[in-house]
């Protein structure tokens, strides 16, 4: 029997008519109109970008003190936090508050945000759904079981599904409006992940497959239009387990022995390497910082953060003598987690901030200049410039409730005290005020 080949599946052509004059022009005129009322609200602010703003309340604070033991995941969302838990996406404010609460009955859930769209699926299950603004947009069940999904900033999203269709893995594209926009199956490899671009008209997958009696990556790269790949680069002997879209068509590739960063015609160029026991913690953030935290030949207490800007460029190192537990970036800072301790850098690697905490912390999420640090006692929010001292925090909390607790119950002592040396002649007189007062209301409904 003849095995099934990689095929590139085409939609059928056609669909809605487009916008008329008419109508294109009214809806810029209103964009136009909302563009100058933003502009006119904003022109009184004098700090500059709105996400950078930091405050005197971002100092420590307590924003999630439930028992944190579900929580798989915080990703920053707006100004606020989005977490996965075992039974739910919950949406908070910058100030903890709980803004969405959405529950799923994923066994394996798995989070992707692009933007303000959140994409959640049950990997080895056979459901997801789509949720934009902390609100459930879709919810969709596929015929087999999931192995990646993906989503971009316009709300377009893809989805692999395993043994589907005839293929080993079976790719689907979607526009957020729910329209196919490409479809893609590869008959023996497996697929690892997938990245979308910002255009929404390209997609770059790793698959991991055999050759030669060897194992073998292979990161291919397809134009929606084109019926053929782009390009197909092979990685021997590695597994390439993240894929993140550059500027353009550049695609940067993190493997388990190095990092890679693969041009519009296919070529690969080797940014570090490393590895597969050195490398302990990645993190990326969208057309942002990158960092890969590496234990030196395997050593924990020798550990290394290389910082890459968005182009994954070298930004800058640095060395630590202790273990990197976590490591986090947007497109400005960098964060470190040294377990009870978050030390916070530029873009230059010029520290700006440190973070003493007296518990183990295991994630932690920017919001513009605001992070988010997830420990085992709940979430904190702070600000990223600046050294804090949570223990000290704390004392200082404790101290201010003390002595709020002890205010009132001296103003309620100075109280009963003055009720107490109230003079006979002022009782007399609220004596005579209430008899009056109850002899008028006597007459009055006599007369009634």
């Amino acid at each position: 029997m003849k095995e099934k080949e990689d095929t590139i599946i085409e939609r059928k052509k056609g669909g809605s008519k487009g916008l008329t004059a008419p109508t294109v022009i009214g809806l810029c005129a209103l964009v136009l109109i909302a563009i100058m009322v933003i502009a006119a609200v904003l022109s009184s602010v004098s700090w500059g970008s709105v996400a950078d703003i930091g405050g005197s309340s971002d100092n420590g604070a307590l924003v999630y003190d439930v028992l944190p033991d579900s929580i798989t995941d915080i990703e920053g969302y707006s100004s606020g936090l989005v977490m996965l838990t075992d039974t739910a996406l919950v949406y908070l404010d910058s100030n903890g508050k709980n803004l969405s609460s959405n529950s799923h009955q994923y066994s394996q859930p798995v989070m992707v945000k692009g933007g303000s769209t959140v994409l959640l699926y049950d990997k080895g299950g056979a459901s997801f759904r789509i949720e934009k603004n902390s609100k459930i947009y879709n919810t969709y069940t596929t015929a087999n079981p999931i192995t990646v999904a993906t989503v971009d900033k316009k709300g377009n999203y893809a989805y692999v599904l395993n043994d589907d269709g005839g293929f080993q893995s079976h790719l689907y594209v979607y526009s957020y409006k729910g329209k196919k926009l490409f479809e893609w199956g590869s008959s023996q490899d497996y697929c690892i992940s997938t990245a979308l671009s910002d255009n929404g008209k390209n997609i770059a997958v790793s698959m991991l497959g055999v050759k030669n009696g060897e194992y073998v990556s292979k990161v291919i790269f397809f134009n929606f239009r084109s019926g053929e790949p782009v390009y197909t680069a092979e990685f021997p002997d590695c597994t390439v387990f993240r894929l993140e879209f550059l500027s353009g068509k550049n695609v940067a590739a993190f493997t388990d022995n190095g990092i890679y960063v693969i041009d519009k015609s296919g070529t690969t160029h080797k940014r570090m390497e490393y590895s597969p026991a050195e490398i302990m913690h990645s993190a990326v953030a969208d057309k942002g910082l990158s960092a890969v935290a590496l234990a030196s030949h395997g050593n924990t207490k020798d550990s290394l953060l290389n910082v890459f800007d968005k182009r994954m460029n070298s930004s800058f190192i640095l060395e630590y003598d202790s273990e990197i537990m976590n490591v986090r970036a947007s497109d400005k800072y960098t964060a470190v987690l040294l377990g009870d301790r978050i030390e916070t850098f530029n873009s230059k690697g010029e520290k700006i901030g440190c973070i003493e905490i007296d518990e183990k912390c295991t994630d932690a999420a920017f919001a513009g200049r605001k992070l988010f640090v997830f420990t085992v006692s709940g979430i904190y929010r702070f600000d990223t410039f600046g050294d804090y001292d949570l223990t000290e925090l704390r004392e200082e909390e404790t101290t201010g409730e003390f002595l709020t607790e002890e205010k009132t119950v001296s103003e309620e002592t100075t109280e009963e005290t003055t009720a107490e040396e109230t003079t006979a002649e002022e009782a007399s007189v609220y004596e005579e005020t209430t008899q009056n007062s109850v002899e008028e209301t006597t007459a009055a409904a006599t007369f009634g």
